[in-house]
């Protein structure tokens, strides 16, 4: 018989981060996700993302 559960995607995530933070920040990440449709993952890899990018267009 074939396994159930979800299929194996090709980019696993398997690396956890904990964070701690504030009730206040908490509450405000959790409604900036919930204002704009995001999983808090989403919002924090996209602050990553953009991050890098104002890293890397700073002129030395």
């Amino acid at each position: 018989m074939a396994k159930a559960g979800r299929p194996k995607s090709g980019n696993l995530k398997n690396s956890f981060i904990g964070l701690k933070m504030t009730e206040a920040e908490s509450a405000r990440l959790r409604e900036y996700a919930s204002k704009h449709d995001m999983t808090i993952t989403q919002v924090l890899l996209k602050g990553l993302d953009r991050q890098y990018a104002a890293e890397n267009t700073v002129s030395g």
